[in-house]
This record gives C-alpha cells, sequence and structure tokens, in this order.
C-alpha cells in the first residue's frame, strides 16, 4: 500500500488520536522508584519491598486489582504503620492499579514514601509506606514505576499521550555506537553532554538522521511479540516494547514516487525525555546506560524476510533478511540505522535488545521524534 509523506504536524495529530486498547490478560512488570529516592525496588526475605539495598530484584501483577510479588503473595498496605508488605494467606486489602503512564496507585493514588530502614535489616535501602504514613521524618516523597512488561502489550494503558518515564539523563559523555550494515564507512558522532566520542559504522550514500524535513515515511503497523507468550498476538499497538522478553516489528510502506526512488535510510530518533517532557509528549522508559556500557548492550535493528501482520506472533516472526547489528542507544541523539536502495512495497524491520537493554515508547514525530522512520536519501 503506498502512502504519501506526510509533514510532522498533521501525522502527529494523526497518530495521537488513536487510543492504544487496554488488554484484559495481566502482565508481569518490574519496579522502579521515581523522585527524591530513585532505583529498583527489591525485595527481602519477609516480603518487604525496598529501594536499593542488597536483595534480589521482584517481579509483580496486578489482577482484579490485587498486587501480587513472584511467589504469589499478596501485596498489601499493613494497617497501623502503613507500610508496603507482600505476605501469604492474607487477603488484599488496598486496590491497586496502573496509571496511564504506567505508575503503580494504591486507591488511586500515585504518591508513596520512601523511608530509611532501620534496625538489623539496615543495609543502606529504603522501606516502602503509603503516604499516609504518620511519622514522615527523614522519608521522601516517590513514585513507583512499572517496566519491563513480560507480555509485551497485554495490560497496558489505553492512553497513547502518556508512557513510561524513569530514565535518568546523568551528566557525562559520549557513547560508541555501533551498526552492522551491507555497505560502510567509519564515521565519529559527537553528542552533548555525553562526552565520549564512539565511532559508528554506518552507510555511505549521504542521508539525514533525523526527519525534520518532514518528508519521512512512519511505520503503519507497530507488533510487539513476546518469548514468554510466543503463540499469543497482541496485534497493533501504537507503543513499541523492547527488552529481554520484548521484540517489536515495525512494518513501513514505501511508495513507488518521488523522493522514494533513489537511496533510502533507516534512522532511529531518540531525543532526551526532558525535551519531551517540558512539551507534555509522551516519555518513554529507558532502562539506561548502565546494560549498554556493563553488558556491551543495545538496540539490535534487521530486516526481515516476510511481511508481518497484526496477527503475527512471536513463534511467525519470518526469517532475518538482512541484519543491521546492535545501536548503543544514547538519549539526545539520532542515528542512521543503514542505507539502502529504495524499493516500493511493505517491509518488516524487527527492533530486539541485547545485554538486557529495555526501552519502551510511543512512535510519535512532534516536537521531538521517538522511534523508527524510512527517509529518502540525497
Amino acid at each position: 500500500m503506498g502512502l504519501k509523506s506526510v509533514a510532522l504536524l498533521s501525522l502527529a495529530c494523526d497518530v495521537l488520536a488513536i487510543a492504544v486498547p487496554r488488554e484484559a490478560v495481566p502482565c508481569t512488570f518490574s519496579l522502579t522508584a521515581v523522585g527524591m529516592e530513585n532505583g529498583s525496588i527489591r525485595q527481602d526475605t519477609i516480603g518487604q519491598p525496598r529501594i536499593g539495598g542488597m536483595y534480589p530484584k521482584n517481579t509483580y501483577i496486578i489482577e482484579n486489582g490485587s498486587l501480587k510479588d513472584s511467589r504469589g503473595h499478596t501485596c498489601i498496605i499493613a494497617e497501623g504503620s502503613s507500610q508496603l508488605q507482600c505476605t501469604a494467606g492474607l487477603p488484599n486489602n488496598t486496590p491497586f492499579s496502573l496509571s496511564d503512564n504506567n505508575y503503580v496507585e494504591h486507591d488511586r493514588n500515585s504518591n508513596w514514601l520512601a523511608c530509611p530502614a532501620d534496625g538489623p535489616s539496615n543495609d543502606g535501602s529504603s522501606i516502602i509506606f503509603s503516604d499516609a504514613k504518620q511519622d514522615k521524618t527523614g522519608c521522601y516523597a516517590v513514585e513507583i514505576l512499572a517496566g519491563g512488561f513480560a507480555c509485551a502489550a497485554l495490560g497496558r494503558p489505553s492512553s497513547p499521550g502518556v508512557s513510561s518515564t524513569s530514565s535518568v539523563d546523568s551528566p557525562g559523555s559520549t557513547t560508541t555506537i555501533q551498526g552492522q550494515i551491507t555497505t560502510h564507512t567509519t564515521v565519529t558522532v559527537t553528542t552533548a553532554p555525553y562526552p565520549t566520542v564512539e565511532t559508528v559504522v554506518r552507510a555511505e550514500a549521504s542521508c539525514p538522521n533525523d526527519i525534520r524535513s518532514g518528508i519521512f515515511q512512519y511505520p503503519h503497523l507497530i507488533v510487539p511479540t513476546s518469548p514468554q507468550s510466543p503463540d499469543h498476538a497482541f496485534g497493533n499497538s501504537y507503543k513499541a516494547y523492547i527488552s529481554p522478553t520484548n521484540t517489536t516489528l515495525f512494518n513501513f510502506d514505501i511508495p513507488d514516487q518521488a523522493p522514494y526512488l533513489g537511496t533510502c535510510g533507516l534512522v532511529f530518533q531518540f531525543p532526551y525525555r526532558s525535551q519531551l517532557a517540558w512539551h507534555n509528549e509522551p516519555t518513554f522508559y529507558f532502562s539506561g546506560l548502565e546494560q549498554e556500557v556493563g553488558s556491551n548492550g543495545g538496540l539490535n535493528f534487521a530486516l526481515l524476510s516476510g511481511v508481518a501482520d497484526s496477527s503475527t506472533t512471536y513463534n511467525d516472526i519470518a526469517p532475518v533478511d538482512t541484519n543491521y547489528g546492535k545501536t548503543k542507544i544514547v538519549p539526545g541523539n539520532n542515528y542512521t540505522i543503514a542505507t539502502f536502495p529504495c524499493r516500493a512495497g511493505t517491509f518488516t524491520y524487527e527492533v530486539s535488545s541485547v545485554g538486557g537493554v529495555e526501552f519502551n515508547f510511543y512512535q510519535d514525530s512532534r516536537p521531538y521524534a521517538v522511534g523508527l522512520y524510512i527517509v529518502p536519501c540525497s
């Protein structure tokens, strides 16, 4: 299906006017504290969720208003102390839910407190309380963000206007970005305020790495998949889920007319989270640079040999036609993943996680583009 190129403003209106349906099937997810105290939420041996510390991370699920941990224990807000506690054998005493931007709510309230652990259990972590706690001495206000959904699009919010926001842009350096492509040359990408200069392999054709010209193609179908639900079709989504348990497919319809008659480029846009928040635009969940540096992670891009549709499952994904390799993504950067001769028709590109990196985002082009696009090159 050939579609005309569209300008930035009109595309944004079209995309944001479409709602993402909330699914009835529940998802497991991890939790992160965001606020005066940030960090992954872990859980000790007696079922106390904690921010930071030495205990392992846990996963949770919200089903019929009940929050449960990975052992199936019900999480409650204890009467009297207002502490969040996961335990067996007690009924749920608090309705839990996810807000439209994936914050965990108790009684439709996303405000929580992080208070230092004391006594023998003090490992530098913080205990979590509802904001009804009477003695707030030494406590910080936080919100609790759900991420790392194991079932892709299942149980996700219904509004595309907002999404997860948990990555913290830390000052520092520039990053090394690597991507394997068919024809390549080495270029240096300098980014501020990340001061490390990295080398990225890119195609030789002169091609924009952004969509500011207003001439581009955006994906007309986005299909999340999950190896944990390999035969489940999650359908079309306006949000991409890329993690160790989620791979997302992007369909592009390239017209058989100018300017798509020469060389085309596959580009990936990744603005700063603060740029989007400033303009009240959808933000994203990014697991951060730790996985990229510590685990040599990133996102892997590939062209598939077949075309996906809304019924495609993880087990149905077509074989890879061309693997463009891994790209280390850093907020505030645009990337040319590959360039190739333009061909009219429908093509499916696969984006998967490498090294534990997670990036969940709404595909959006205004005013700071996020996501995957195809542009004509000069």
